[in-house]
């Protein structure tokens, strides 16, 4: 369940005026500057704009890192949406297993597990019944 409090609901709609693009959810990670945006599917496009003009302009008004995903109603198409490197995705009970090649394993989870803590968290607010993420 997403709970959003004030500063989040101010900060899509002004990521939403910028781009034109529906926020489904946002995650304010305030240690690294960052906001992370899940955009509402077939919204992507539009986040982004033409060479990324509307990232840039989100980024410069906002004064932060921005990262963008799309939200997908199938779960493993949203998991595949979060990690485009993922080769395989098994979804067991409560847990979700994203299968990544070595290589790549370091992107996916990122430094300190910056990325993988934003992935976890998006997962549980908007896969109903899925409380973790596990990659292999």
């Amino acid at each position: 369940m997403r709970v959003l409090d004030t500063e989040t609901l101010q900060l899509m709609q002004v990521f939403e005026d910028i781009t034109g693009a529906q926020v489904r959810d946002c995650i304010i990670d305030r240690e690294n500057n960052l906001l992370v945006f899940l955009v509402f599917p077939g919204n992507i496009g539009l986040a982004i704009g033409k060479g990324g003009t509307n990232i840039k302009i989100a980024e410069k008004m906002l004064k932060r890192n921005i990262k963008v995903y799309e939200y997908s109603e199938d779960p493993v198409r949203f998991i595949k949406n979060l990690i485009p490197q993922a080769r395989r995705i098994e979804i067991k009970d409560k847990k979700v297993i994203v299968y990544v090649p070595p290589k790549d394993r370091g992107r996916v989870v990122g430094k300190e597990g910056r990325n993988i803590k934003i992935i976890r968290e998006l997962v549980r607010r908007n896969c109903n019944g899925i409380e973790e993420v596990e990659i292999r």
